[in-house]
């Protein structure tokens, strides 16, 4: 089973307080999932069955559907943005599934998650992409340091926008 998790690509900042839930992509970020969209199709997505989630925040929804465009269909759920490690845990384990796992998100949770199953020290810098292999079967089983990571990518943009 593989948990492929992905960090939101970078956000307009907002100069509002309490809007942070509806911050939309940058122009950074939307080159970043341009870059990293054509990376991710050398993932193999075909030969598995695969269930998709994301956060409901602006910025997330964007990321997996500029990501993904209609290969997945995507649920979304408000109890996912910016939400603990614990959480992310409870979340997947009660999905009991048997399918691979895409969880487009927020930090800190995603990183200490990754951490959390690979019991080594990740961050996910924004656009990050990390997949996980366990040697199980269902989420539900899912626990501390059973997962390897077998890729990682987050596209180093510098100079943006490239034409």
């Amino acid at each position: 089973m593989r948990l492929h998790l992905i960090r939101h690509a970078n956000a307009e900042i907002s100069a509002v307080s309490g809007k942070d839930f509806h911050r939309s992509l940058s122009e950074k970020g939307l080159l970043q999932c341009k870059k990293t969209k054509s990376l991710l199709l050398n993932l193999s997505w075909s030969q598995r069955e695969v269930k998709a989630f994301s956060s409901s925040a602006l910025r997330t929804k964007e990321t997996a559907h500029l990501l993904f465009d209609q290969q997945f269909d995507f649920s979304f759920h408000e109890d996912l943005y910016l939400c603990s490690v614990s959480n992310l845990m409870d979340f997947i384990w009660g999905l009991k599934t048997h399918c691979d796992i895409i969880l487009v998100g927020h930090n800190n949770g995603l990183s200490d998650l990754a951490s959390y199953f690979t019991e080594k020290n990740v961050f996910m810098k924004t656009g990050a992409v990390i997949s996980i292999e366990f040697p199980l079967t269902s989420s539900k089983e899912l626990s501390k340091g059973l997962g390897e990571i077998t890729y990682a990518h987050r596209c180093n943009i510098d100079a943006y926008p490239i034409n």
